[in-house]
C-alpha cells in the first residue's frame, strides 16, 4: 500500500498522535545497501508532511541492531513508555530491531497499546491489527543476520584454508585491493613502506641486546605508526613479536570451532626458526609446548618392558657454521662453544627431532633412557601398511565375492534368517487364523486372549532374531568394506597426511604399538594378515591361468576363480576373522595378536 494515496485518512486518524521518527544507519557491511541518515529522515519527513503526522523529535544512530544495546533505540522506548510519544517512524522495520529481544520489546509495546502506531514507507501497523506480520518481518530480518553471520564466517574460512589470513594484517602487511583479489593472485602482500621496516626492527630483535621498550623506541624513531597517525602502544609490540603470521603461519578456526594452524601463501619476513628464538627472548617458554608442536603418537604407544606410559620431547638444535659445535637452540641463540649469534650464521644446519620414551612413572624401567625418533615410528608404521596393501582388482574382487558369501542360502546365518522368516509368516498366519476361529464361534474370547498373546509374544521374539541377524549382515558387509577400503589406501593415505590423521592411520592399523630398545613393534589386526593370504592365492591364480583367459569370459572370470577350493578357503578365513570381532567396539581393535610374541628378549635380537 503506498501511504501517499491516503493522507486524509491517515491524517484524520492519527492527529493528535505524537511520534518519534527513527532512523539508524548500520555500520557493518550488511547495510550498505540501505539508504543513509540522511536520506531516511529526509524521507520519513516528506511521509511525516504527507499523513499530517506530528515528529516531536528525530532520533538517529549509526549502530549495528543484530545484537541488543543501541543507546538512542533504547532512549526512545523508554520515553514512549513515558508517555512522550504513542507512534514510530521509521524507513523500514528492519530498522527499529534484528535480534529477536529488541523485536520482542516492540512487539509487546505494540500489543500493549503503549505504542499505537509504527509508521514505514511501505505499509504501518497498529496495535489492534494481527501482529503475525510483524512478527514474520522481524524474524526475517533476525534470520538475515543469523544467515550473513554464517556465510563470513564460512567466506573467511575458506579463505584461511586457502591460505590467506582473513582479518586485519599485523604491521607490514596489507590486504591485495578488492579488484585485485581473484583466483591465483596474492591476496595478503607486504607493505610497500612498512615491510622493510618491520623487518629491520625483527633483525634487531633477533640479536636477543634488544628489550621490547626499546624496539618501540626505534619503531616510532622509524615512523611506524597506526593508519591514524599515533605510534604503536607496547603491548602492540609485544603482539607483533609474538606474531608467527611473520614466519609464514596463522592460526583460525575450523568448521567444528577448533583453532587450526594455517601456513600462509604471503611472503614470510622472517623463518620458523627466527620465530622460536623470538619466543625465548620474549620469555614465552610455554609457547613450543602449547601453539605449534603436537606428539601425535603419545597415548598411542606403550613400554615393550613395563607397559608404561610412553612420552615425548622435541629437541631443535643448530650446528655453528663457525666451529661445528650443535648446541640447542630452544634455550637460546648464540653458539655455546664460540659464542657466535644464530642470526649472524650463515645458513647453518638445523636438526628439528621428536623422540619417544618410557616416562617410567609406575615402576623403574631400563627404556627410560632409550628413545625411539618419530621418523622411526613413521617409517614403520608405512612399511607396515605397504605389507597389507592390496591391489584394487583384488580389492573389487574380494568385496564382491565375500559379500555374495554372506548373501549364499548354504551358510549358516542365511539358512538362520530363511527359518526365522518361515517362522514369522506361520505365526502372522497363526495369529489369522484364531481370529477366524473366534469369528466363526469355535472359541471362546478368553481362549482367543490368551492363544494370541501366546503367540504374538513368540513373534516378537523372533522378530528380534530377525533384526539381530540382519544387523549382523549388514555389519558383517560394513566391516569387510572397511578392512579392504583401508588396506587398499591407507599407504597412500598416510602420506603427507597432518599429525591427526597420520595417527587415525596408525590407531586402524594396531591400537597397540610398543617401543623397545630403539624399536617400534607393530602387531597388525589380523584381519589384515588374512586378506594378504587371500590376495598372494587370487594373484598366484591368475597368473595361472593367463593362458586360459582368452577363453573364459571377463564376466566369468570372478566366478572361475570361485572354483578353487583354497579361494573360497582364504575368503572364508576373511569373513570368519571379521564375525570374530563382532562383540568388540571398534573392529580395527578387537583381532589384535598378543604383542609378547612380536616383542624379542633382552638377549634375543628382534627381527
Amino acid at each position: 500500500m503506498n501511504p501517499k494515496r491516503q493522507p486524509l485518512l491517515a491524517g484524520n486518524l492519527h492527529y493528535r498522535m505524537k511520534y518519534f521518527l527513527y532512523a539508524r544507519k548500520s555500520t557493518d557491511t550488511e547495510d550498505k545497501q540501505m539508504a543513509s541518515i540522511e536520506d531516511q529522515i529526509a524521507e520519513m519527513e516528506r511521509l511525516a508532511h504527507d499523513l499530517n503526522l506530528e515528529v516531536i523529535d528525530t532520533i538517529s544512530e549509526a549502530k549495528s541492531a543484530k545484537e541488543p544495546g543501541r543507546k538512542g533505540f533504547n532512549d526512545m522506548l523508554r520515553r514512549i513508555q513515558k508517555g512522550e510519544a504513542q507512534g514510530i517512524l521509521c524507513w523500514k522495520l528492519n530498522r527499529l530491531a534484528r535480534n529477536p529481544i529488541d523485536g520482542g520489546q516492540i512487539s509487546w509495546l505494540l500489543q500493549q497499546n503503549t505504542i499505537k502506531h509504527i509508521q514505514t514507507y511501505g505499509r504501518d501497523y497498529k496495535s489492534h491489527d494481527n501482529v503475525l506480520m510483524m512478527q514474520v518481518e522481524f524474524g526475517m530480518a533476525n534470520q538475515f543476520i543469523v544467515d550473513l553471520r554464517e556465510d563470513v564466517k564460512r567466506g573467511m574460512r575458506r579463505k584461511a584454508e586457502r591460505g590467506w589470513y582473513p582479518k586485519n594484517l599485523p604491521p607490514g602487511y596489507v590486504h591485495a585491493p578488492k579488484h585485485e583479489r581473484v583466483p591465483g593472485r596474492k591476496e595478503n602482500m607486504p607493505h610497500p613502506k612498512e615491510f622493510e621496516l618491520v623487518r629491520q626492527l625483527w633483525k634487531q630483535f633477533l640479536t636477543g641486546k634488544y628489550s621490547v621498550i626499546d624496539m618501540k623506541k626505534k619503531g616510532d624513531s622509524l615512523g611506524l605508526c597506526h593508519k591514524s597517525g599515533k605510534p604503536y602502544s607496547k603491548n602492540a609490540y609485544y603482539n607483533l613479536f609474538a606474531n608467527e603470521f611473520y614466519a609464514g603461519y596463522f592460526l583460525w578456526k575450523d568448521k567444528h570451532g577448533n583453532m587450526v594452524r594455517y601456513k600462509g601463501k604471503h611472503k614470510p619476513m622472517i623463518t620458523p626458526i627466527e620465530f622460536e628464538a623470538a619466543q625465548q627472548i620474549l620469555g614465552r617458554k610455554d609457547y613450543s609446548k602449547v601453539h605449534t608442536h603436537s606428539y601425535p603418537y603419545r597415548g598411542l604407544i606403550t613400554c615393550g618392558e613395563c607397559d608404561g606410559h610412553v612420552t615425548a620431547e622435541r629437541k631443535l638444535q643448530a650446528i655453528c657454521t663457525n666451529c661445528k659445535y650443535k648446541f640447542s637452540i630452544i634455550s637460546q641463540i648464540t653458539c655455546s662453544k664460540c659464542g657466535m649469534e644464530l642470526s649472524k650464521m650463515n645458513n647453518p644446519t638445523i636438526i628439528k627431532k621428536v623422540y619417544y620414551y618410557c616416562a617410567g612413572n609406575t615402576k623403574p624401567c631400563s627404556q627410560k633412557r632409550v628413545s625411539v625418533t618419530q621418523e622411526h615410528i613413521e617409517d614403520r608404521i608405512k612399511s607396515e601398511l605397504k605389507k597389507i596393501e592390496i591391489h584394487k582388482d583384488f580389492h573389487a574382487w574380494g568385496l564382491q565375492q565375500i559379500k555374495k558369501l554372506n548373501a549364499d542360502p548354504s551358510n549358516e546365518n542365511t539358512k538362520l534368517l530363511s527359518q526365522l522368516r518361515k517362522r514369522e509368516t506361520e505365526l502372522s498366519q497363526r495369529i489369522d487364523g484364531l481370529i477366524r476361529m473366534r469369528a466363526d464361534g469355535e472359541i471362546s474370547v478368553e481362549e482367543l486372549g490368551s492363544l494370541k498373546n501366546q503367540t504374538t509374544e513368540e513373534l516378537r521374539v523372533v522378530q528380534a532374531q530377525i533384526e539381530r541377524e540382519k544387523n549382523s549382515k549388514d555389519y558383517l558387509d560394513q566391516a569387510v568394506t572397511d578392512y579392504f577400503d583401508f588396506a587398499l589406501n591407507a599407504s597412500k593415505d598416510f602420506q603427507g597426511r597432518d599429525c591427526s590423521e597420520k595417527k587415525a592411520i596408525a590407531t586402524k592399523l594396531a591400537s597397540n604399538l610398543k617401543i623397545r630398545d630403539k624399536k617400534l613393534y607393530i602387531s597388525t589386526d589380523e584381519v589384515y594378515s588374512k586378506i594378504q593370504e587371500c590376495a598372494v592365492v587370487y594373484h598366484r591364480k591368475m597368473k595361472e591361468i593367463e593362458p586360459e583367459k582368452g577363453l573364459i569370459q571377463s564376466t566369468y572370470l570372478a566366478d572361475y576363480l570361485m572354483s578353487f577350493p583354497d579361494v573360497c578357503a582364504r575368503l572364508e578365513d576373511i569373513r570368519t576373522c571379521v564375525m570374530s570381532t563382532r562383540s568388540s567396539k571398534d573392529i580395527t581393535n578387537s583381532s589384535i595378536k598378543n604383542i609378547s610374541t612380536s616383542i624379542p628378549n633382552e638377549n634375543h635380537e628382534a627381527s
